[in-house]
């Protein structure tokens, strides 16, 4: 009678000697752990194989770059001019995002913005102020 087999019948269980119980659960680990990551391999393999079959891109995807071509470049940071245009950009559409959401009047112009200097940032303080009127009764 094999090993496993005596793991099968309880009574034969409690007549095993501590090393043959923890050569089984070795056993029995290995067995588990050894399916898993084999199934687990094959549905990697699935997924990869279906990929290739049904991968299709888009018009104005560009073909995959040789692995010994060199990176290309990485664009320079905006500087003078250009960086105030993306700023100036950027917080205009971020203000018509704030005030969409709040169902603000369609008319809504921003006159002026200006950084507050000091400890905390504007949105640190209009969270501390919402969580403070969340509080009151």
């Amino acid at each position: 009678m094999s090993l496993m087999e005596q793991f099968a019948n309880p009574d034969v269980m409690h007549n095993m000697t501590f090393g043959e119980k923890m050569a089984g659960a070795g056993i029995t680990t290995l067995m588990g752990m050894g399916i898993t990551f084999i199934v687990l391999i094959l549905l990697w393999a699935c997924i990869a194989i279906m990929t290739k079959f049904t991968y299709r891109p888009n018009k104005g995807d560009k073909a995959p770059q040789k692995a010994d071509a060199a990176p290309a470049a990485a664009p320079a940071a905006p500087t003078g001019a250009a960086a105030v245009t993306a700023d100036d950009s950027l917080i205009a559409v971020i203000t018509a995002a704030i005030t969409a959401y709040e169902g603000g009047a369609n008319n809504f112009i921003v006159r002026k913005i200006r950084r507050i200097s000091g400890d905390t940032t504007a949105w640190g303080d209009a969270g501390r102020a919402d969580c403070i009127d969340s509080r009151k009764f």
